[in-house]
């Protein structure tokens, strides 16, 4: 992993995020949430570079060949880069502070988002490791993962 930085760089602005479009493969998605049904994070390892993606394409991003090896990656992973959220999109307070993280799976090359909770915004930083919370009631779906929380 990169030399992380050990300061804590606060922006204070607003991001219009309705400009992004995010694209995911539907085979890659449906393999993720097939997967969640058992409770497990499933992708994709491509045989020439080894690289594993979640949620796994039908081809490799570095070597372009069809990838078709599923594996699973574990539910923990540690955080690559986070945003704590202390007002809404209009600027007015939030009651309680959002802590939105990007995280890499351990068993994982990909990036994957969501919430953090169960820690104080204050003791966040990049490196610390957290694992995927999923719903008791697993129903093979996204919103079976609730989030990220402390590992």
């Amino acid at each position: 992993m990169a030399e992380q930085a050990k300061e804590t760089r606060v922006v204070s602005d607003v991001w219009d995020l309705t400009t992004y479009s995010w694209r995911v493969e539907a085979d890659g998605l449906k393999l993720l949430v097939d997967g969640l049904k058992e409770g497990k994070i499933l992708g994709r390892k491509c045989s020439r570079c080894n690289t594993v993606y979640v949620p796994g394409p039908c081809y490799c991003r570095k070597c372009f060949v069809d990838i078709d090896e599923v594996v699973e990656v574990e539910k923990t992973g540690r955080i690559v880069t986070f945003a704590v959220n202390l007002a809404d999109i209009r600027g007015n307070p939030l009651d309680e502070p959002v802590i939105s993280i990007v995280a890499k799976l351990d068993g994982s090359d990909s990036l994957y988002p969501g919430i953090l909770e169960g820690i104080d915004w204050h003791e966040v930083e990049a490196g610390m490791a957290v694992k995927l919370a999923l719903r008791e009631e697993l129903t093979g779906q996204l919103a079976d993962i609730t989030g990220y929380v402390p590992a």
